[in-house]
């Protein structure tokens, strides 16, 4: 499609603020309604749930473009995508999103087979780490087992965490969960029911 930002001049980055007196910049929007994302902009990068707050709370319509599949491997990158998700789906954003696949295949973090979607170098330890109940689900999350025994972790919303302790929270169980909460928010979010009620 053709551009229409060509009749403007080239806009300068959005700063928001957020929290702690600091600011994230948004590179992509138009007229404070519609923010456009690449994944690695929001779940590579050292971003938490307040970067994520200020802009659903900006924002009426979020973009977010070149969704992977998510697994165990890359446990942060899984954490803060679902992080974003449920403070996009709490300030009642609308999300257009572009993903290698359907919400329900994205994330890989249940205990299944579904590996064949990784390189064959690592499917043996996916499998290993999907087969140890959860008590070892990262090597470069040493604080990975902790609070698996709890069952009330289970339950905790990813989004009140606020981005500090998104490495701790490493239990299969409770990423499972999320994942399922996730992949249900972002079919509401994208629906026409959930567009046509906020466009009043």
């Amino acid at each position: 499609g053709g551009e229409h930002d060509s009749q403007h001049q080239p806009q300068q980055p959005l700063v928001l603020p957020v929290h702690f007196q600091r600011t994230i910049s948004i590179p992509r929007y138009h007229s404070n309604v519609i923010a456009s994302f690449a994944f690695d902009e929001l779940c590579t990068t050292e971003l938490g749930s307040s970067d994520y707050q200020a802009i659903a709370n900006h924002f009426r319509i979020v973009m977010i473009r070149d969704v992977p599949v998510l697994t165990l491997r890359h446990p942060d990158r899984a954490r803060r995508f679902i992080t974003l998700i449920d403070e996009l789906y709490e300030a009642g954003c609308c999300l257009i999103i572009s993903a290698v696949d359907v919400p329900d295949r994205l994330f890989v973090g249940k205990e299944t087979t579904t590996v064949a979607t990784t390189t064959p170098t690592t499917s043996a330890s996916l499998d290993r780490e999907s087969h140890s109940d959860g008590a070892s689900t990262s090597s470069d999350d040493p604080g990975g087992s902790m609070g698996t025994n709890s069952g009330d972790v289970l339950a905790i919303d990813v989004a009140q965490v606020q981005g500090t302790a998104v490495s701790e929270l490493a239990s299969v169980k409770e990423l499972s969960f999320a994942f399922n909460r996730a992949a249900s928010r972002i079919l509401e979010m994208c629906s026409e029911a959930w567009w046509e009620e906020r466009r009043a």
